[in-house]
């Protein structure tokens, strides 16, 4: 502060005025604004492409099956452990005997959904199971396969994440000089 007190206080009452003011004006610019607000339940908002929601259990598309083997990755890979499967072993495959989900407690990480090797657990366009009762939200796996046929998939699958994660096929290609028309000689 300066030594009569009067000039730091006219520079910051200036500050003062100045954020007053800007902030006044985008006050003023978004006044007569249309609102964007979704009425919720009544109207459904799209959502985007990537969207990833609540968990659920899938069934295979040849079959008819459920996908679950009950490898217990997922329970294994699970950072909260919400997910408790039970493997019931058969002669033509395993299957999942139990599968819970503790929906109240899970991180949404997506790290069951990369690991799953048959793509038994996806991640759907939604995020609809609002309630009042946690008890709700212990799911089983009737419960998360139910999920599963009533809201939309997201694209994120396991296999779909994993070849993300792969470089390009062509990249790999050129590497190897396939790409460019050149063969590498042979030994």
């Amino acid at each position: 502060m300066a030594a009569n007190g009067t000039p730091g206080f006219w520079k910051e009452t200036g500050q003062l005025v100045g954020a007053v003011g800007r902030a006044m004006s985008v006050t003023l610019r978004n006044l007569f604004r249309k609102p964007v607000t979704v009425h919720y339940p009544d109207v459904q908002r799209q959502y985007p492409d990537r969207f990833r929601g609540i968990l659920a259990l899938a069934y295979e598309k040849d079959t008819g099956e459920e996908a679950c083997i009950g490898c217990r990755l997922c329970e294994y890979v699970c950072p909260p452990q919400v997910i408790k499967v039970e493997m019931l072993k058969s002669e033509k495959r395993n299957y999942a005997k139990t599968f819970t989900l503790e929906l109240y407690a899970c991180e949404f990480c997506e790290l069951c959904v990369q690991v799953c090797p048959t793509d038994a657990i996806i991640m759907l366009k939604s995020f609809d199971l609002a309630t009042s009762d946690r008890r709700e939200l212990l799911l089983d796996k009737d419960r998360l396969h139910a999920l599963g046929l009533q809201f939309e998939p997201s694209w994120a699958t396991g296999n779909r994440l994993r070849d993300m994660q792969a470089p390009p096929k062509s990249a790999r290609s050129e590497a190897r000089g396939e790409g460019k028309g050149t063969k590498e000689p042979s030994e």
